[in-house]
C-alpha cells in the first residue's frame, strides 16, 4: 500500500449509516486500522494521519523499496519541511524542520521504537551517528512540529521516530546484498519467526563506503594562510566522507513481553572537512552504541484500562583513532582567534599539527509506565509516568595546546581527570508526568488537550501543553486547529564546558522554548486521491547561542509556513504523490532569515507496477535557494533539482529480486550550506554533495 493512502473519511465513521458516537476511533479494531495509514507518534495511539493530533508522515518499507532509499537521509528527503543538510562539525546528518536551524541540530528528536537516541554531551544524535541503514526498518513517522507534550526534550521542531521491523512484518529468512558508486558495498541477513517459543526478528546489516570525495577549494586554514603568511592547507584536497557501518538488532515478544536489543558501530569515520572546517584527509574517528529495552503490556478493568511499562538502557562512546589534526602540519595559531577575522596576539608555531583528541563513554536509563483508559463516554485518557537518568561516566582528550592556544611542551599530553578536559563528567537525572484527554465531543467533533510536565536535576523545570481540535467538515473534509509547545534541554556542553576554546559553558541557561499554531485541511476522495495543506506559525524564546566564546539564551526566531501534499492512484498499476512546502524562518535579533535552509522545496514520485515482477519508481526533488545566515556576506545558494530512478525486477528466479538505483541521474551540482559570519566563511563553495551515483541490489527471501 502506498504511504499516504487513505479510506475516505466517510468509510470511517461519518456516513449517515455509522454517524454514532460510541463508533469513534479508538473503538476501531486494528484490523480494520490496519487498511488505512495511521501513525501513533502523534498521539501514542493508532491514528489515522487525517486525524492525528499533529502533522505527520508515515513512510513504510514498501516506500523504501520503491524508491530504493539506502539510508534515513535518502527515505526523509520526501518528506514536506525537512531539508536534510549537513553539519560544519564532522559532517554529520543534520534534519533540519521548518527552517529552525543549530549547528549541531539538537532541535531534532530522533526516536527508535518510542526510545529517544541523543548523547548527553551535545543533546543531538552523536557526531558518530553518520546514518542508519533502512533494511530493518518497517515504517518511519515524522512529526513536524512540536512534540513535548508527549515525548519530552529536545522534541522541539519535529520528531522522526523509526520503527524496526518484527516477526509479523518480517517472516521468515532474509538475505541482500548491495553494490554501488564510491566503492560503497553493504551485506544483510535476516530471519523472522519462532525460536524457543518467543516470536523473533534477528536483523544483522555490515557496510562501508570510501564516500564521495569531491574537493574543498577553501579552508579554514586557507584563511589563517593568508592572515599569517604560511602554508599549512590542505586545500584545494578532497573531502573524506568514508566510513565502515556494523548493526544489529533483536526483537522478540511473548505474551505480555517484549524485549528489544541493539547494537551500532562506525568505523574509519572520516571527518569529511574537518572538525574545524581545515581539511584532515587522514584522522578518522569511531563510535559505538547499544541499546536494550524491555515493555510489559497489559489491560485490566474489562480492557477499560490498557497499561504499558518500559525500562530501557542506552550506552554510548566515541573515541578517535589517532590523532585528530584540527588544523594542518606547520600552521602557526595566534593565542587570540575567536573567529578568523579577530585573531592577535602573539603567535604560536604547531609543526606537527594542532591535535586534539576528545572521546566519551555514557550510560542512559530510563523507565516510563503508560496507562489509556477508555471507560469514560466518549473519552481517551492517556497518562505518563517517567525517570531518566544519564552519567557522562567518562570524558577522555589528548592535545598539544592549552587554552590560550599556546603548544603544550611535551607535545600531545593526555589531560584526561584534569581540568583542561574538553568537558567535565556529570550526570543528569529528570522525573515527567503527562496526561492527554481525547474528547470525542459529537459524531464530528474531536478534542484533544494534553501536557507535559519534566523536571530536571541541573536546570530547573518546564511546562509544555498542547491543544487539537479535530472537525470532520464534510464526508470529504477534515480541518485541524492545532497548538503546541516544546522544548529543548540545554546539552552538557552547554552547561558545563569549561576549557573549550570555542564555546564556554553557563549553568545558569534555560530551556529553549518554542511555540507553534497550525491550521491543517485535508480533502479524501473514493478514488484514493487526497490532497492537503497545512499552513503553521511559531515563535522560539532563549534560543541558546555561542556569542563570544559564551552559551547564552539570546536568540529570539519567528518563522512561518505552508506545506501542500497530494496523492492521486492514476490507475491499478500507476500513482502519483508529491509535496510543496515554504517556510520562512527569521532572526528577530538581526530583523533577518535564518539562512541554511532552502525558503522552498518540492517532491515528486511516480510509482508504476508494470505487472507482478516489474516495478518503476521515479523521484524528483528541487530544492529553492537557501538564504545566508545574518552577516554571512555570500549571495543565497543557488536552487537544484535531483532525479532519482528505481527499477525493481521481482522474482527473477525462485524468489530472487534484483533492483538498480541511480540517485542525481542528470548529474546535477549541489551542495549544502556552509556556515559563515560577518568575521568569516571558511568554506565559501559550500559543501559538496553527491553527483550521480549508482548501486544494484540483491534480495533472497527464502522460509
Amino acid at each position: 500500500m502506498s504511504r499516504l493512502k487513505l479510506l475516505t473519511l466517510a468509510s470511517l465513521i461519518t456516513s449517515s449509516a455509522a454517524a454514532e458516537v460510541e463508533n469513534s476511533l479508538w473503538v476501531i479494531s486494528l484490523a480494520e486500522l490496519g487498511s488505512i495509514e495511521v501513525t501513533e507518534i502523534a498521539s501514542g495511539s493508532p491514528t489515522p494521519l487525517n486525524r492525528a493530533a499533529a502533522i505527520t508522515t508515515v513512510i513504510t518499507s514498501t516506500d523504501l523499496r520503491r524508491t530504493g532509499a539506502r539510508d534515513l537521509e535518502d527515505a526523509l528527503m520526501s518528506v514536506p519541511g525537512l531539508y536534510v543538510s549537513r553539519s560544519d562539525q564532522a559532517f554529520t546528518p543534520m534534519y533540519i524542520f521548518r527552517g529552525i536551524y543549530g549547528s549541531l541540530n539538537p532541535q531534532a528528536l530522533l526516536m527508535i521504537n518510542g526510545i529517544p537516541r541523543k548523547t548527553l554531551p551535545h543533546g543531538n544524535r552523536g557526531n558518530g551517528w553518520v546514518t542508519m541503514p533502512v533494511e530493518a526498518i518497517d515504517r518511519i513517522e515524522v512529526i513536524r512540529g512540536p512534540g513535548s507534550a508527549l515525548y519530552g526534550a529536545d522534541a522541539f521542531a519535529g520528531v522522526i521516530n523509526i520503527i524496526t521491523k518484527t516477526s509479523q512484518e518480517s517472516s521468515g529468512g532474509k538475505v541482500g546484498a548491495r553494490y554501488g558508486s564510491y566503492n560503497s558495498a553493504d551485506a544483510w541477513v535476516q530471519y523472522g519467526g519462532e525460536i524457543a517459543g518467543w516470536d523473533s526478528f534477528v536483523s544483522l546489516e555490515i557496510g562501508a563506503t570510501e564516500g564521495h570525495d569531491d574537493v574543498i577549494e577553501t579552508d579554514t586554514q586557507t584563511q589563517l594562510d593568508g592572515l599569517l603568511g604560511t602554508s599549512a592547507s590542505n586545500a584545494p584536497g578532497n573531502m573524506n566522507t568514508e566510513y565502515k557501518n556494523l548493526d544489529m538488532l533483536i526483537d522478540v515478544s511473548k505474551d505480555e513481553w517484549r524485549i528489544r536489543a541493539g547494537y551500532q558501530r562506525r568505523d574509519d569515520v572520516g571527518l569529511g572537512v574537518g572538525i574545524a572546517e581545515a581539511l584532515d584527509p587522514t584522522s578518522l574517528y569511531e563510535s559505538e552504541s547499544a541499546s536494550t529495552d524491555i515493555t510489559f503490556t497489559t489491560d485490566t478493568w474489562d480492557q477499560r484500562l490498557d497499561l504499558v511499562s518500559e525500562v530501557s538502557l542506552f550506552y554510548g562512546a566515541q573515541t578517535p583513532e589517532g590523532d585528530t589534526y584540527i588544523f594542518p602540519e606547520g600552521m602557526v595559531m595566534p593565542d587570540v582567534c575567536v573567529f578568523i577575522g579577530s585573531c592577535g596576539g602573539p603567535v604560536y608555531s604547531f609543526p606537527d599539527g594542532y591535535i586534539g583528541n576528545p572521546g566519551y563513554k555514557e550510560l542512559q536509563a530510563r523507565f516510563t509506565q503508560h496507562a489509556v483508559y477508555t471507560g469514560f463516554d466518549n473519552h481517551r485518557v492517556r497518562v505518563a509516568i517517567g525517570y531518566t537518568w544519564g552519567d557522562l561516566y567518562q570524558t577522555t582528550e589528548s592535545k598539544n595546546f592549552n587554552t590560550d592556544n599556546s603548544p603544550k611542551p611535551g607535545g600531545v599530553t593526555d589531560v584526561s581527570d584534569t581540568d583542561e578536559v574538553w568537558l567535565p563528567e556529570e550526570t543528569r537525572e529528570s522525573y515527567f508526568f503527562s496526561i492527554q484527554d481525547e474528547w470525542q465531543i459529537s459524531r464530528d467533533w474531536q478534542f484533544v488537550a494534553g501536557a507535559r510536565y519534566d523536571k530536571y536535576s541541573d536546570f530547573g523545570d518546564t511546562l509544555n501543553p498542547r491543544l487539537a481540535l479535530v472537525w470532520l467538515t464534510t464526508d470529504d473534509w477534515t480541518t485541524r486547529l492545532l497548538y503546541g509547545r516544546a522544548f529543548r534541554a540545554p546539552s552538557m556542553s552547554e552547561l558545563y564546558a569549561a576549557a573549550n576554546p570555542v564555546a564556554l559553558g553557563d549553568t545558569e541557561l534555560d530551556p529553549e522554548i518554542i511555540d507553534t499554531f497550525e491550521l491543517a485541511f485535508h480533502h479524501s476522495l473514493e478514488s484514493g486521491t487526497h490532497y492537503s495543506v497545512n499552513f503553521f506559525y511559531y515563535r522560539i524564546d532563549d534560543l541558546i547561542l555561542n556569542l563570544d566564546q559564551q552559551y547564552s539564551n539570546i536568540g529570539e526566531r519567528r518563522g512561518r509556513g505552508a506545506e501542500l501534499e497530494f496523492q492521486n492512484e492514476l490507475s491499478a498499476s500507476l500513482s502519483i504523490m508529491g509535496n510543496y512546502s515554504y517556510q520562512e524562518s527569521k532572526d528577530l535579533a538581526e530583523d533577518d532569515d535564518v539562512g541554511n535552509a532552502p525558503n522552498n522545496q518540492a517532491y515528486i514520485s511516480l510509482n508504476w507496477a508494470l505487472d507482478s515482477d516489474w516495478n518503476v519508481n521515479v523521484e524528483a526533488v528541487w530544492l529553492g535557494r537557501v538564504e545566508r545566515a545574518p552577516g554571512d556576506p555570500r549571495d543565497p545558494m543557488d536552487s537544484a533539482s535531483l532525479l532519482n530512478f528505481t527499477v525493481t525486477r521481482m522474482d527473477v528466479w525462485q524468489d530472487w529480486e534484483v533492483a538498480l538505483n541511480v540517485r542525481n541521474l542528470l548529474d546535477e551540482d549541489w551542495h549544502t550550506p556552509s556556515v559563515g559570519s560577518a568575521a568569516s566563511v571558511n568554506v565559501p563553495n559550500d559543501y559538496p554533495a553527491p553527483g550521480r551515483n549508482a548501486n544494484i541490489t540483491v534480495r533472497y527471501d527464502f522460509e
